[in-house]
């Protein structure tokens, strides 16, 4: 099987994942939606004030966790860097969010003004993509994509 291929299906079936990110040793855990792109970068968007927006903004060590289904424990566990969208992707970014969750109330103007208190689109670039599936994989549930 194919988990790059595993991945893309887990990230296009699921809505939202859980974000884990650090500010002075202590962890911080907090669900977003997310759309994936073909390279497996997670994209959300969030009010740049938000305790996760501003623990990202001091330190990009994150962790995410997208669970496909509980029962029958199917997840994946990523490690990596998130990191503020810059404005050049910010369209193609918007496209791909709303090709998945709909048109929303805020737009990119909005996110271009960068203001405190204002929404961003925010990507996790994964460096580590691990599987537990045990319907996929029942003798070796634990798989090492990255």
């Amino acid at each position: 099987m194919d988990l790059k291929e595993l991945a893309k299906e887990y990230f296009k079936s699921v809505n939202d994942m859980q974000l884990a990110t650090v500010s002075n040793g202590k962890p911080w855990v907090c669900t977003v939606y997310f759309v994936a792109d073909d390279e497996n970068n997670l994209y959300w968007t969030s009010g740049r004030d938000r305790q996760h927006s501003l623990e990202i903004l001091s330190d990009s060590s994150a962790a995410v966790t997208v669970v496909k289904d509980r029962e029958k424990k199917q997840a994946i566990q990523l490690a990596g860097i998130a990191e503020e969208v810059n404005d050049k992707d910010l369209e193609r970014v918007h496209n791909l969010y709303q090709s998945k969750f709909g048109q929303k109330d805020y737009d990119l103007e909005e996110m271009k003004e960068h203001k405190p208190s204002g929404r961003a689109y925010w990507v996790f670039t994964p460096e580590t993509i691990m599987f537990w599936d045990e319907v996929n994989f029942p003798e070796q549930p634990k798989q090492k994509l990255l």
